[in-house]
């Protein structure tokens, strides 16, 4: 599943893409993060549907949160969590130096 959403995301041009493993940290709140940057606000809501879709097409059951205008979209399903950043809230952020 999580190298599906990975080749999805680069095959729809988000960049910077990511992924943590986090089953083997103690507290946590999923198995597995993948964060990834669009270049715009329409950007990151067309690749967030994609994601949704294919977790759907799957039978993962998505939630989504947060909206494009944002910067920053979640969609977490069964231990999986997508972020997507424009990228100066990535910077802010900095979600990579808490889950390293």
């Amino acid at each position: 599943m999580k190298d599906g959403l990975i080749d999805l995301l680069n095959e729809k041009k988000a960049f910077d893409v990511v992924e943590f493993d986090l089953s083997r940290k103690l507290e946590r709140l999923s198995d597995t993060c993948i964060i990834a940057t669009g270049t715009s606000a329409r950007h990151l809501r067309s690749v967030a549907d994609y994601v949704y879709r294919y977790m759907k097409n799957n039978q993962q059951n998505p939630r989504i949160e947060g909206i494009a205008e944002s910067g920053w979209i979640i969609i977490e399903s069964r231990g999986i969590e997508v972020h997507l950043f424009k990228p100066e809230l990535r910077e802010y952020y900095a979600l990579e130096e808490l889950f390293s």
